[in-house]
């Protein structure tokens, strides 16, 4: 019969495992970015809670303010956000917007991407069923996507 004496090999796996263990349990994987917390702090006082746009009786795609700068449109699939692929989603975000009418500041220098795709995940959470079925269909693996 063969023995090994305690602390051998056999007690290699366990050791190893408890290192494991230990080093995940001490250093936790950073957590996702919240995209909700995120959309109400950084997106929300334009956009509205929950998305609804800043006018929410005409959120089919904004409109226009008495100084001739645009209102920002509703982001929860009641407006046209679900007809940019998730790359223009993204960009629009970190850069702003590229239409001079447009109030829509850029993100890019307050917000990581990961904290970028996070809010895009969540306002595209709020789109209907149908809307997010033919945004998969437009763009395929685009919902919830950071490319």
């Amino acid at each position: 019969m063969h023995r090994v004496a305690a602390g051998g090999r056999k007690g290699l796996p366990v050791a190893i495992l408890l290192f494991v263990a230990a080093a995940a349990w001490a250093f936790p994987a950073p957590a996702a970015p919240d995209g909700e917390s995120l959309f109400a702090s950084n997106c929300s006082p334009c956009h509205g809670a929950k998305a609804v746009g800043e006018d929410p009786q005409n959120n089919v795609g904004g409109g226009w303010r008495e100084d001739g700068s645009m209102i920002a449109p509703a982001l929860n699939g009641t407006a046209h956000a679900w007809h940019h692929g998730p790359d223009l989603l993204f960009r629009y975000v970190r850069d702003g917007s590229v239409d001079p009418h447009s109030p829509m500041p850029a993100f890019g220098d307050r917000l990581t991407e990961d904290e970028i795709w996070s809010i895009i995940r969540y306002f595209q959470s709020l789109w209907p069923d149908r809307t997010r079925a033919l945004y998969e269909q437009n763009y395929p693996g685009g919902l919830g996507s950071a490319h």
